[in-house]
């Protein structure tokens, strides 16, 4: 077996009940700017390339980078 073999697990945060009660409570304008926010977050946290490896659908963004 190769010692640089990628891992490809998957990664997933879970929200509580509550959490998930207060944001079904939110305007729907609120909703989407805090997934916008959240997005933009994530992606100068750990960039497009790491964000990649743990979902697919940014692997366009990797290669353009």
């Amino acid at each position: 077996m190769r010692k640089n073999k990628k891992k490809t697990d998957n990664f997933v945060y879970s929200f509580s009940d509550e959490k998930l009660n207060e944001f079904k409570h939110m305007p729907l304008r609120a909703r989407l700017q805090w997934l916008e926010e959240a997005n933009i977050f994530i992606n100068k946290a750990i960039g497009f390339k790491k964000r990649a490896f743990f979902d697919e659908r940014f692997k366009i963004c990797a290669s353009k980078k």
